[in-house]
């Protein structure tokens, strides 16, 4: 087996344990008959591929505020993919802040 055919055959086992209902990796595992530190050293590698691609992928874009947009039922939606985050005029600013500051310690 190619090392390209042995990354597809763990994405695919990694996909099924996603797509699975069972939320224990462990159970998961021994019910497929997968040995546990494979499964982990797997996720855990192609999880650093894919994180490298996003990264590579992501900028940040400044904003700043304006004066002009006055309107009281004004929002800031922000859609990346199936993700999107909507901001009201009245948001809680310091909530912002954190999800800001995990977002930009996740992704950079």
């Amino acid at each position: 087996m190619s090392p390209e055919e042995r990354k597809q055959l763990w994405q695919q086992r990694i996909d099924a344990y996603k797509a699975s209902d069972e939320p224990n990796v462990k159970a998961w595992c021994q019910h497929n008959q997968i040995g546990l530190q494979s499964m982990y050293q797997w996720m855990k590698r192609l999880n650093s591929e894919s994180s490298i691609d996003v990264q590579s992928a992501t900028q940040w874009m400044a904003l700043s505020e304006s004066d002009s947009h006055s309107d009281s039922n004004s929002s800031l939606r922000i859609q990346i993919g199936n993700v999107s985050i909507e901001i009201q005029d009245d948001f809680n600013r310091a909530l912002f802040q954190e999800v800001l500051e995990i977002l930009q310690h996740h992704v950079k």
